[in-house]
């Protein structure tokens, strides 16, 4: 990447966007724009807000837009806020661009959950399904984006997410499968699994996910695409067993609670033909070492 490009990214106090932004800081020196939905940030927005959105330099080569809510059964109990910031918030920012004299390209993050669950390796075009307001949230936002890209020539590249875990900036997880599951093991707590825990996922390093995320939307030929963010295929058991492992606790199984189970997606697992076909091979980190280091 030109070290000279310009850089902003909302949401930066977040999981994601913190590492995101100290990527960019080691490999290429560039001191992003970063904007936060916390008052603790040098630059805060929120993004359900027009005038506060107002507030981003859009005269910039990209917007890394992760700015939003994450869950699954939290969206049905605060519908309104999910909507808004997951949905509203990307809308507003694409109204500014449209607005302005400038053409930034807006860099999302998709989810697994917008996929039906199948024991197969899910391509960007396999079939969709929304179990949850979050997952309605996400797939309306690509459709947005595509939308914009269209009517108002706003260029954007989706990255659609499964398990993120690591962190480079502190031993806190903002939400997610690994987060929970550390945050129980190391209370000396066991993990407890819902059902036999054989749904299989794609693991990804964040270290990974940063540079699949920032060298892909480098590319030109990503204008406009979708693209699975590729890691490792555990399955949720073989996880949560590598890191009780390292805290001498236990996997436990319970049965599913029936309003888990409605919303359950089964296997989500990610073919990453495509992000390769991009950036060239990958070699991902392997879950093993990062239990063996935590």
């Amino acid at each position: 990447m030109d070290s000279g490009k310009r850089i902003a990214v909302l949401g930066a106090d977040g999981y994601i966007g913190q590492n995101l932004v100290k990527y960019l800081q080691d490999h290429y020196s560039i001191q992003a724009d970063c904007y936060g939905l916390s008052h603790d940030m040098s630059h805060y927005v929120d993004v359900t807000k027009k005038e506060t959105v107002g507030v981003i330099d859009l005269d910039v080569d990209m917007v890394f837009m992760l700015a939003g809510l994450s869950g699954t059964l939290a969206g049905f109990d605060a519908y309104e806020k999910y909507v808004a910031v997951n949905e509203t918030g990307l809308l507003n920012l694409l109204d500014a661009i449209k607005e302005s004299p400038y053409r930034p390209r807006v860099v999302f993050p998709s989810t697994r959950l917008v996929y039906k669950g199948v024991d197969k390796a899910l391509t960007e075009d396999d079939e969709k399904e929304t179990k949850t307001i979050y997952a309605v949230n996400k797939l309306a936002c690509e459709g947005y984006l595509k939308a914009y890209y269209n009517s108002f020539n706003i260029p954007f590249t989706i990255f659609r997410i499964c398990v993120p875990y690591g962190n480079n900036i502190s031993t806190k997880y903002s939400y997610g499968t690994v987060g929970a599951f550390l945050k129980k093991a190391s209370s000396g707590s066991d993990i407890t699994l819902y059902g036999d825990g054989s749904q299989k996922r794609t693991f990804t390093h964040i270290d990974d996910l940063c540079y699949q995320m920032v060298e892909g939307s480098m590319k030109s030929e990503s204008v406009g695409g979708i693209y699975n963010i590729g890691g490792e295929v555990l399955t949720i058991r073989e996880a949560a067993q590598k890191i009780v492992d390292r805290f001498g606790v236990k996997v436990t199984n319970v049965p599913w609670p029936e309003r888990d189970l409605c919303i359950e997606s089964g296997h989500t697992y990610f073919d990453d033909t495509k992000i390769k076909q991009l950036l060239g091979d990958i070699t991902y980190k392997h879950f093993d070492a990062f239990a063996e280091n935590i």
